[in-house]
């Protein structure tokens, strides 16, 4: 009973962590815009991206009309 005790308590202390910025300055040399990575969005390397089958479908959403057509049951 008194490890529970323990446990409980162990886990009722208010720990302080230690936490970093959320923004910092681009590591850019020269450059001070803030940004929440290492560098800011100007001096990020593009990136590619390479889709083995080809790039995946993605459903276009359906227009007003379409949505509102009726459709006779097949």
């Amino acid at each position: 009973m008194a490890q529970a005790v323990e446990l409980v308590e162990d886990l009722l202390v208010v720990r302080e962590r230690a936490h970093s910025p959320l923004l910092t300055p681009c590591s850019a040399p020269g450059c001070s815009t803030l940004t929440m990575g290492g560098t800011c969005v100007e001096h990020d390397v593009p990136v590619t991206t390479i889709f083995p089958r080809g790039r995946p479908y993605v459903a276009q959403p359906e227009t007003l009309a379409e949505s509102l057509r009726v459709r006779s049951p097949a």
